[in-house]
């Protein structure tokens, strides 16, 4: 077996692995970079001429399915994810065409995509060629998989992205089998996240202070998983307090909602999620930002979406709370670090309104990393999807392991 790198090596985005048998050849994710240095997409290479007999998708964040329609400019092998996972990604997918230039692919390969899906389920045995794959629960979004693969006597496990630790709609991954090679996200291998307990009493004090003194709180999230945790969280400890939704999360709530036997508490979510307001009028949103509430709008890191016309007509008692990641030169970074947003081009506009920051990652800290590699307990370990994998890497070999940063390019013999 062989593991060639095609992305996500030496940076997060762009996940893309093909894993080559005697006899078959799948690809592990096929994503795209949507923030780089030069400010436009980036994309993995293309498979135009690679005999493929199928793709693994482990979830629907775009720097893991971004670029999956790009497989079918040529082919019509199947690709396999969870129904949740393929729902999201029509959803992105459409959005992507919209907004995203110099993609790969068009229109008619998207149609052919959906076309060609499989759906993959949970702990149920997928046979491609000489391969066996199974996916696991992941814990890190809807329909999120980590991914086991056999062939022969091997076993490898792809874990994706993936949390352990448990949140407010996750029970968190509960895979705990061995393999002998583990192919592991290093996203947040040099930090810990906050415990989630502690970040979510943070939030609800910033919420209740905010509300009190007349303001409403401004949450831009990420569309997929974030929002929809934001939801679960403010319910989990207030039914009262009004809650708008605005943007893309909309659509993807509603999938959430359709596909929420997998999520921790499906009843809940359902009447969480009914008790929220969907913002799909301009009269509706002046009234978001008029009464003392919370507003959880895309786009997470600002760059677009109606979050940014929200900070520009807030009343100033209001308050900013970034939770997730923002990649530097975007808005939502500008905003952190400057208390600016840029508006156009080059113009950077004053924000006046505090700006917090609480960490409620979606992805494995350093001690869930840990505990997946005792519990895959694997002869050797590739760290991935992290922008200095190489040091994980070393860490881990000063600790005995067999483990590799490969970059871009490199081929590994499994």
């Amino acid at each position: 077996m062989k593991l060639h790198c095609l992305g996500g090596c030496m940076e997060v985005g762009k996940s893309t692995f093909l894993l080559e048998t005697d006899g078959t050849r799948v690809l592990l994710d096929y994503g795209i970079k949507v923030f780089t240095e030069e400010k436009k997409p980036a994309f993995p290479p293309l498979v135009d001429n690679i005999e493929l007999d199928g793709a693994l998708i482990s979830h629907a964040h775009l720097d893991h399915i971004g670029n999956v329609p790009a497989i079918y400019r040529k082919k019509k092998c199947p690709w396999y994810a969870t129904p949740g996972t393929k729902a999201i990604a029509d959803v992105l997918w459409t959005d992507s065409m919209k907004i995203t230039p110099n993609l790969p692919w068009q229109e008619k390969h998207y149609k052919r995509a959906l076309k060609h899906w499989v759906p993959a389920h949970y702990k149920k045995e997928i046979v491609i060629g000489d391969i066996v794959a199974i996916f696991h629960d992941a814990g890190h979004i809807l329909g999120s998989g980590i991914i086991k693969i056999e062939h022969k006597e091997k076993t490898i496990v792809y874990s994706g992205d993936f949390k352990i630790e448990e949140t407010q709609l996750h029970e968190g991954a509960g895979f705990n089998e061995e393999a002998d090679v583990l192919i592991i996200e290093s996203t947040y291998a040099d930090r810990e996240h906050p415990p989630r307990k502690d970040a979510e009493e943070e939030l609800m004090r910033e919420i209740y202070a905010t509300l009190e003194d007349g303001g409403s709180v401004l949450l831009p999230a990420f569309a997929v998983g974030r929002s929809q945790e934001l939801i679960e969280i403010i319910r989990s400890y207030d039914k009262e307090i009004p809650i708008y939704l605005d943007g893309m999360a909309k659509a993807i709530t509603n999938i959430y909602v359709q596909y929420r036997n997998n999520l921790k508490h499906p009843a809940r979510f359902k009447k969480d999620v009914e008790s929220v307001k969907f913002v799909s009028s301009v009269r509706q949103r002046k009234m978001a930002e008029e009464e003392p509430s919370v507003i959880i709008s895309t786009a997470g890191m600002l760059e677009g979406g109606p979050a940014l016309s929200y900070i520009q007509h807030l009343n100033p008692k209001s308050k900013i709370i970034l939770t997730g990641y923002c990649v530097e030169g975007t808005n939502g970074w500008y905003l952190m670090n400057k208390n600016q947003i840029k508006y156009g081009e080059s113009e950077l506009l004053d924000v006046s309104l505090p700006v917090r920051y609480i960490d409620f990652s979606a992805h494995a800290g350093r001690t869930d990393l840990f505990r997946l590699i005792k519990r895959v307990n694997p002869e050797k370990i590739i760290c991935v999807h992290g922008d200095r994998p190489d040091l994980f890497a070393e860490e881990l070999k000063e600790q005995g392991f067999d483990a590799i940063a490969p970059k871009i390019g490199d081929c590994i013999l499994l």
